[in-house]
């Protein structure tokens, strides 16, 4: 069909050329049809829009949530090192006590128990 369309300037040439794009004689609904398709697909869009904008702000409540926990957490791990750590030099340190330093010890602890 693009073979029939001419190079020139008439009116029939536009007509044609503007035929051969649209597949068809162009009448007065054709920019009304062809604008509500473009509503309807714009509508679709800013939906889709609103629906991603709201899983981000989810996705955004949650991450803070889970940082904020992780942080907790790590606040936690933190202290236990420390106290194993506590532990372990206490440990040592008991260990290189003598049998005497370790009775008056455990006599020390039994008289606060009491």
């Amino acid at each position: 069909h693009f073979a029939d369309v001419g190079c020139g300037t008439s009116d029939q040439a536009a007509e044609d050329m503007i035929s051969a794009l649209t597949g068809g004689p162009l009448n007065e609904t054709y920019f009304e049809s062809l604008a509500e398709q473009r509503r309807e697909a714009l509508e679709v869009t800013l939906d889709e829009n609103e629906e991603l904008y709201k899983q981000i702000e989810d996705l955004n409540l949650s991450l803070t949530e889970v940082t904020k926990r992780a942080e907790e957490a790590e606040y936690q791990l933190k202290q236990m090192k420390s106290r194993l750590s506590q532990t372990s030099d206490l440990k040592q340190d008991l260990s290189e006590l003598s049998p005497e330093e370790k009775s008056d010890i455990k006599t020390l602890l039994d008289c606060q128990s009491d």
